[in-house]
């Protein structure tokens, strides 16, 4: 006895549901994904004054990080640009009891462009396989300055007028007590903690979302350096901004409502 065979009229009838079908199915699971909570997109740089593609160039990490061929020069995850060879005059007041050490850390990074002397297209590694230059090649022209006095973004090599930088931690204590009783210590929001064999310090801000006791991009980071054979906590730029935030224009780890970024380490 032979098999009855499907007639095509049917068989086309039945392909065609089972597409419509899946399609449906398809477009139902994309609804029901978009409707499920999840993490929020992970803050970024996209949209900011920090994104500095177009020309071609739609690498936004290039013109600050790179996977190979990284300035070790530069206390910086693996950082694409030659450092400025720039000579700095450094903030100075009577009231400082901390020691200022000369520009470094990860300042030098942030000064590679905002002291004016360098385009912010420079780069060491460009992308694709364009080539590896140590002294820097330009993708967008050459001509992207940040120096223009009018403009917060350049801060030039005369830092005088800037919070200082390089700056041993006041909080921290040295032979018993603060360097400075006016700042934050242990105990009132200045923390420690051995990270991937690293002393490291940062002071707690409370902001929503960070855990106490965890060094969160929204905590004011401070960086070790050598002082005097001694590894202690400096204030750099990167202690109040964070260069991949866009939660703030000014790229403040927290807002400054009420002066918080102030207050987080000043006692006043």
């Amino acid at each position: 006895m032979r098999s009855r065979q499907p007639d095509p009229v049917s068989l086309a009838f039945f392909s065609l549901a089972n597409g419509m079908l899946r399609a449906w199915l398809l477009t139902l699971s994309i609804l029901i994904l978009n409707l499920i909570p999840g993490p929020s997109r992970a803050q970024g740089i996209d949209a900011t004054v920090h994104d500095l593609t177009g020309g071609g160039i739609s690498e936004t990490c290039v013109f600050c990080h790179t996977p190979h061929a990284a300035n070790t020069n530069v206390e910086a995850p693996l950082w694409n640009k030659p450092a400025s060879s720039a000579s700095y005059t450094l903030y100075d007041s009577t009231t400082i009891d901390g020691t200022v050490l000369a520009v470094g850390s990860v300042s030098v990074a942030c000064l590679s462009c905002h002291d004016g002397t360098q385009s912010t297209d420079v780069v060491i590694n460009a992308p694709g396989s364009r080539g590896v230059d140590i002294n820097g090649v330009a993708l967008r022209g050459g001509n992207r300055f940040l120096d223009d006095p009018s403009k917060p973004d350049f801060l030039g090599t005369d830092l005088t007028d800037d919070h200082p930088i390089g700056i041993q931690y006041g909080g921290f204590v040295v032979n018993g007590s603060k360097i400075d009783p006016d700042f934050v210590g242990i105990g009132e929001g200045l923390s420690t903690s051995n990270i991937n064999g690293q002393l490291r310090w940062w002071v707690d801000t409370g902001a929503t979302g960070g855990s106490p006791g965890v060094r969160d991009k929204t905590d004011m980071v401070l960086y070790s350096r050598d002082n005097g054979g001694a590894v202690q906590p400096f204030v750099e730029c990167a202690t109040c901004h964070d260069p991949h935030t866009d939660q703030d224009e000014t790229f403040l780890r927290i807002a400054n409502t009420g002066s918080q970024v102030c207050v987080t380490c000043h006692v006043k």
